[in-house]
């Protein structure tokens, strides 16, 4: 039997305490070893007459939190680093990759658990590292998962007809697009969101609305910043933003594809960007006080972040490396 107090058997001992009960009598209905409660007494409270579970047991927690000191501890280097990436809003697992590279800190690498760990529970409550995070929340928590409309589109062509190419993100050039919405008390406006599959590239335009001649002024801007060989496909959902699409399909010579209704998921890599963006754009901003440039500073500094699955370089490096192959 462990000798370990939880708060429950810490409750019973402030009952039993009160009621003038020996120490081995109380020991004996909790079920430990007497010098347990004796130790209790001592380290926790001033007498059994001033014993309180709340205090105790916050005693208790920090006395545990000052004996596990952590690896960011006993390193103040890879401290400094894995802080340099969170406030460059790097994810956790983007950081612990990228620690590969440094030969110095080689043999300290960190498992991403290990920095939401230190974030959450670690840091100096000033430095608020969570707010770094994409979720931006004080505690961890499950997305849930998003729908969308079924709409009859012109010349759609369903997702199950896209080539494996595509599908196992063997080429850059095939692209998913989507849009970002803010709440409609705050004007109409919305972010027009292009991303490439295998460079995880992203492209983001500011647009009056989500109406589909303004998705296809954002899509043509995506395929003039590239290219020509890096734009081969695009996959929609089903929103009418989208119904444009043979227009792009014709003018650029690329292949469009759509999801299957209510399954939006099937182009989660722009999906996982858009949460990427709310980080910097919460669903509350105005987006008429955000003017182009800032929605381009926020596009590179995404652009500049290291990918796992890309070795843990920056989608721009791998642009730039596509771009010389081809």
């Amino acid at each position: 039997m462990s000798n370990e107090l939880t708060f429950f058997d810490r409750q019973r001992l402030q009952f039993w305490f009160r009621t003038k009960l020996s120490l081995r009598k109380i020991a004996k209905l909790i079920r430990r070893d007497h010098s347990v409660v004796i130790r209790e007494i001592q380290r926790n409270s001033s007498g059994r007459d001033k014993y309180r579970t709340d205090i105790a047991q916050r005693l208790c927690e920090e006395r545990k939190s000052k004996k596990r000191k952590g690896k960011l501890d006993k390193h103040p280097e890879l401290k400094e680093y894995v802080e340099f990436g969170l406030l460059n809003d790097w994810s956790p697992e983007q950081i612990s990759g990228r620690l590969k590279e440094f030969k110095e800190l080689e043999d300290l690498s960190f498992s991403p658990e290990s920095i939401y760990y230190h974030v959450y529970e670690r840091s100096e409550k000033y430095k608020q590292l969570y707010k770094h995070l994409r979720t931006n929340r004080k505690k961890r928590l499950k997305w849930g998962k998003r729908k969308s409309r079924g709409i009859v589109i012109k010349d759609r062509v369903p997702i199950h007809l896209r080539p494996q190419v595509i599908n196992e993100r063997k080429r850059i050039g095939d692209w998913e697009s989507d849009t970002v919405e803010f709440k409609k008390v705050l004007g109409k406006k919305v972010l027009s969101v292009q991303y490439e599959r295998k460079s995880q590239l992203v492209r983001i335009h500011k647009l009056k609305n989500k109406e589909a001649k303004e998705t296809r002024r954002a899509l043509i801007k995506t395929a003039r910043s590239v290219d020509s060989k890096m734009f081969k496909s695009i996959t929609f959902d089903n929103g009418l933003e989208g119904s444009r699409h043979y227009e792009i399909r014709d003018l650029f010579r690329v292949k469009t594809f759509f999801c299957d209704s209510f399954k939006s998921w099937q182009k989660g890599g722009v999906e996982n960007m858009n949460k990427l963006i709310r980080q910097y754009l919460p669903r509350t901003v105005d987006l008429g006080n955000v003017s182009d440039d800032d929605i381009y500073l926020i596009q590179e500094r995404i652009n500049n972040r290291p990918r796992k699955k890309l070795n843990y370089l920056t989608p721009n490096e791998v642009l730039k490396s596509g771009a010389k192959k081809t």
